[in-house]
């Protein structure tokens, strides 16, 4: 009778221990169920890092309301002035691009307002979608 000795499904390594062992450890099966089931949201989870980090960089310089700050400190830190939530176009003024409850008003090619959401912005909301 021959001895068949259990390998990793993923590396092909010995496997020691529970005789329903599949792999040698936990990176091989995560590694073996990235394998069969490839991400199709690669690029989406991509820009959702990209929104929570501009909203966390707007969060930590205007923490209490407004706040005026250089557009290349933002720049510096990783803001990516591509990519928002949604956008909110007061008449009076430029129109605000916001990152979830953190928006901001470019002023000048130096210059940037960093506001906090406010619930009167709802009802100007721009959206592409009728």
């Amino acid at each position: 009778m021959s001895h068949l000795q259990r390998t990793c499904m993923h590396c092909n390594r010995p496997l020691v221990g529970r005789a329903d062992r599949k792999f040698c450890s936990t990176a091989c099966r995560t590694a073996h169920h990235n394998q069969l089931h490839p991400n199709k949201d690669v690029e989406i989870q991509k820009i959702i890092k990209i929104l929570k980090k501009n909203r966390k960089l707007l969060k930590y310089f205007s923490p209490n309301g407004k706040t005026t700050i250089r557009r290349s400190t933002l720049s510096d830190l990783g803001y990516d002035f591509r990519y928002f939530t949604h956008v909110y176009k007061p008449q009076s003024s430029n129109p605000y691009y916001l990152c979830f409850d953190y928006g901001i008003m470019v002023i000048s090619n130096e210059k940037c307002l960093i506001v906090n959401y406010q619930p009167y912005m709802e009802e100007k909301f721009w959206s592409p979608y009728p």
